[in-house]
């Protein structure tokens, strides 16, 4: 039994958690709403088929039913987006996704970012693949994604089998679906220990939830009610091979209210999770067959079921044989005239006009009302009805085609009627700032209606002036606009995520702000909210502000308002090392100043420094103008010693009374809402015991983005970061060392048409290291030598794993450095990904690794004498050691560059 008076690794949540307010039958848009969090997307992230006619009918499809699912996964990309697209597009069933992580430990296509930003970007992928889902809620745990795990019981280790628990039983609390679907198997066959432990939580929970002794502090302290789910099926089914299953979906039946097959439109919603896809998709036609095995049931069962929902009663009038409460008097009658109001609405929808359902829509929602008044003494039928609520304002507003935007825009701006003149633009904003929000309303529906107000909604401690306005009927393709002024309080939260952890070593988030706990971010910072009457009933819609900031020559992009500080103070790098032998040379430390203020900022700039150490200058003064503007600072270090430690600097900025200690990296792609990682303005200064060749020059071809090439420099050698005129005739004898980078031969088609000219190079006399690359990198046409590089190729994702030195006379393993075990502990993540299978007796295999229950292997770092010079293939993970300060990986690399030297 799992006892929520039991502390596991995370009890400090518990007591955080007491002050959350989860209204769990509250569904009126207030800060505990955590259901119907992405449904009724309004604004300019909204999909075509989520608009107009379409649009509406995805919404009658969600009036007809209560059915209710939520998929679970380990991460980002492992969903089934298909069968999510049939539920929720096709069935109208309330649909919800719990994503145990949020994809840290992966590899990042698409730029640098690695952990916690990578979580970031991977985020933000995923929601916007939701939306082509059709999802109505996302949630996440608080575990991190820690790195490739090939044992559930590595997984339960770092993550504690009672957070897991705690966490998916307080998601099903809250949003109380009917059906559990695992996307995964709950067995060895998963793979990933991550997907193993999301198979086994899936399993689990189906029976903990309905408990009320399991995690007891989520009932008595958060407000939830227990939850008992009336089915469980499991993913990855192999039919093909004989496997009992009881449900079949065929997600690739054609959806023409979205244009496509539901498979092919989630392939498209998956293509945007480009970090791990590169924006591939599959476009597939015809059948596409998904398997489930029911692995729970209180609703019966056949052998073979039409869907997950048989056997459940999903109809409006059914809902409360659904829960099993006692219908107050006149409840049943409410419903059976709300399922025949719904049905009749349905049947007069017309493309050509959707607000002619309008009027059957409020005639349902004045139903809804009336059954939820009588509803008080029965809380799992209000939480139903409840949620029709809100989709019968959802549906009323697209009906409508209601047009809701609230622009943030600086003060005193004034319209121009001219097409070409550019429209009012602001970025983020800071504490004490003063700015307009102009909110445009229209009505492009043929039924009129009466606006009764239009408010801005905030934390308390913002200022809002012209609260109301003094609206009026807007008929027909009219539109009402009103302006207000806000002024953002002193030291409110940044737009930061409400988790965070101290070290990437931490596989649990912290939680900043409790009441978010399970959201993909936090809630807006202000929202644009408008009342109006439509036909008897009063009719909410909501949309946050945005600001508009430009993205040429792709035009202009709305991003949520965001909060920042008025002045950021980043470190670069956060960790550096130092070679002892190197303690006398000077250390220059980079800051780079952002001021976000649009009044301007003045002021100065100082280092914290360890006893004994100076900093020249002592301090540099700044000033900023407008908001924007950035600077960048050097100061340079002298050291009285240097030990094999850390040493901790601080950057400080003070500027109008008030210091700055934080700075933030921009995480901002194509498509996605800009977030920010924010991170103390720190310096970690690592001395290590690392030699490197005299006068080093390295020419590195960058791949993916890492963070190597700066590691090289702080071993002293000199770095160019090579271009594709470089590769084409560029003097590559001019480097002793050159370095391919991480997946490069996947996204650097230079490198692919001038391989020969550095394999030229290495014959000539130098020195070619490749790095970890993935199986778009054939050895056979690529490398020195013939090698394989298998799809599904090996890795060793056991940072701690047993080393043994093969060729411990190779000057890779003596010079400079000697090399010893010792050199590979406390490594970061993993020992490498993507080893060679086979290769030819040219090269010579460096070292020895293997995780639990593997067998050696031998793969994952070779070299070879290749003419005069010398060519390596090494798919041990430098690229996560180096920006972390690893010793052991420093020494190690710096012998390779040094190889010939």
């Amino acid at each position: 039994m799992i006892n929520g008076s039991r502390t596991g690794l995370r009890a400090p949540l518990v007591s955080i958690l007491a002050a959350l307010l989860l209204a769990s039958v509250g569904l009126a848009g207030g800060a505990g709403d955590k259901v119907l969090t992405l449904s009724g997307y309004q604004g300019p992230h909204q999909l075509p088929q989520d608009q107009g006619a379409a649009g509406v009918w995805h919404r009658l499809l969600k009036l007809r039913t209560t059915a209710s699912a939520i998929h679970t996964t380990a991460h980002p990309d492992d969903e089934h987006g298909g069968v999510l697209t049939y539920l929720g597009r096709g069935m109208g069933a309330r649909t919800a996704m719990l994503t145990l992580n949020r994809g840290e430990g992966g590899a990042n296509a698409i730029g640098p970012e690695l952990f916690d930003g990578l979580g970031l970007i991977r985020t933000e992928e995923l929601l916007l693949s939701d939306r082509y889902y059709g999802l109505d809620d996302q949630y996440f745990s608080t575990v991190a994604d820690y790195g490739y795990s090939k044992t559930l019981e590595e997984t339960l280790q770092k993550w504690g089998r009672e957070n897991v628990l705690r966490d998916v039983v307080r998601v099903l609390r809250i949003n109380r679906p009917l059906v559990i679907v695992s996307r995964f198997h709950n067995s060895p066959r998963d793979g990933h220990g991550n997907h193993q432990t999301s198979g086994l939580a899936s399993y689990e929970v189906f029976e903990l939830a309905g408990d009320p002794t399991v995690f007891p502090e989520q009932i008595e302290q958060e407000g939830l009610r227990p939850w008992q789910p009336l089915k469980m099926y499991r993913g990855g089914i192999r039919a093909d091979e004989g496997e009992n299953w009881h449900v079949r979906v065929d997600a690739g039946r054609y959806a023409p209210h979205i244009g496509q097959s539901y498979r092919w439109f989630a392939s498209l919603g998956l293509s945007f999770q480009r970090s791990q896809t590169s924006g591939r998709m599959r476009e597939i036609v015809g059948p596409y067959y998904q398997h489930y095995e029911r692995m729970h049931s209180r609703a019966g069962g056949l052998d073979k079921e039409a869907g997950f929902f048989d056997g459940i009663d999903t109809s409006l009038s059914g809902i409360y044989s659904l829960t099993g409460e006692t219908p107050p008097e006149g409840a049943s009658l409410l419903l059976e005239q709300l399922q025949r109001s719904v049905e009749q609405t349905v049947g007069a929808y017309n493309v050509n006009d959707p607000s002619a359902v309008v009027q059957g829509l409020v005639n349902g929602l004045a139903l809804t009302r009336k059954a939820l008044a009588a509803a008080s003494g029965t809380p799992e039928a209000a939480f139903l009805l409840r949620i029709k609520e809100r989709q019968f304002m959802d549906a009323i507003n697209a009906a409508l085609g209601l047009h809701l935007r609230a622009a943030g825009r600086p003060q005193g701006v004034v319209d121009s009627p001219s097409p070409w003149a550019p429209p009012p633009m602001m970025g983020p904003v800071v504490p004490g700032q003063r700015f307009e929000v102009k909110v445009d309303f229209a009505n492009r529906g043929t039924i009129p209606i009466h606006p009764r107000t239009i408010r801005i909604e905030a934390s308390a401690d913002w200022r809002v002036a012209n609260r109301d306005s003094n609206p009026t009927v807007l008929g027909e393709n009219d539109v009402l606009s009103h302006q207000f002024t806000v002024t953002v309080p002193e030291g409110p939260d940044h737009s930061r995520p409400y988790f965070y952890r101290d070290s990437i070593q931490e596989s649990v988030y912290q939680m900043a702000d409790a009441k978010y706990i399970h959201m993909p971010f936090r809630s807006a910072a202000a929202v644009a909210v408008v009342e109006y009457d439509v036909l008897g009933q009063a009719v909410a819609i909501r949309e946050p502000v945005r600001t508009l900031e430009p993205n040429l020559p792709y035009g202009h992009e709305w991003r949520e308002l965001t909060v920042l500080p008025n002045v950021a103070v980043n470190v670069t790098p956060e960790i550096r090392v130092v070679p002892v032998q190197r303690a006398s040379d000077p250390i220059r430390v980079q800051v780079e100043l952002i001021n976000n203020d649009i009044a301007g900022s003045r002021g100065e700039l100082r280092l914290e420094l360890p006893s004994g150490w100076k900093s020249g200058p002592d301090s540099i003064p700044f000033s900023f103008a407008q908001a924007g503007e950035r600077s960048n600072h050097t100061f340079t270090l002298s050291l009285p010693a240097l030990e094999r430690r850390s040493y901790r600097i601080e950057a400080v900025a003070t500027a109008g009374g008030r210091e700055f200690r934080q700075g933030y990296q921009v995480i901002r792609h194509r498509d996605y809402e800009t977030r920010y990682l924010f991170r103390n303005s720190t310096l970690d200064i690592r001395g290590i015991d690392a030699e490197i060749a005299p006068d080093l020059s390295v020419g590195y071809v960058m791949g993916v983005g890492d963070q190597v090439p700066a590691g090289i420099e702080q071993l002293g050698a000199e770095v160019s970061l090579l271009g594709q005129t470089d590769l084409a005739s560029g003097n590559l004898s001019r480097f002793d060392t050159i370095v391919i980078g991480t997946r490069a031969y996947a996204v650097r088609e230079d490198l692919i048409t001038y391989n020969s000219r550095l394999l030229e190079y290495a014959r000539n006399g130098g020195n070619l290291i490749v790095l970890y690359q993935t199986p778009e990198f054939d050895p056979n046409r690529w490398a020195a030598y013939p090698a394989e590089l298998p799809q599904r190729s090996e890795e060793v994702s056991e940072e701690d794993s047993p080393v043994q030195i093969l060729a411990p006379d190779h000057p890779v393993f003596t010079q400079p450095n000697r090399i010893t075990l010792a050199d590979f502990d406390h490594w970061m993540e993993q020992r490498g990904s993507k080893f060679f299978s086979e290769w030819s007796d040219e090269y010579v295999p460096l070292l020895e690794t293997y995780d639990q229950g593997q067998s050696p292997q031998h793969g994952g770092c070779l070299t070879a004498e290749y003419g005069e010079g010398y060519y390596s293939y090494c798919a041990y993970a430098f690229h996560r050691q180096l920006p972390y300060g690893v010793e052991g990986a420093y020494r190690w690399y710096a012998n390779f560059l040094s190889l010939g030297k």
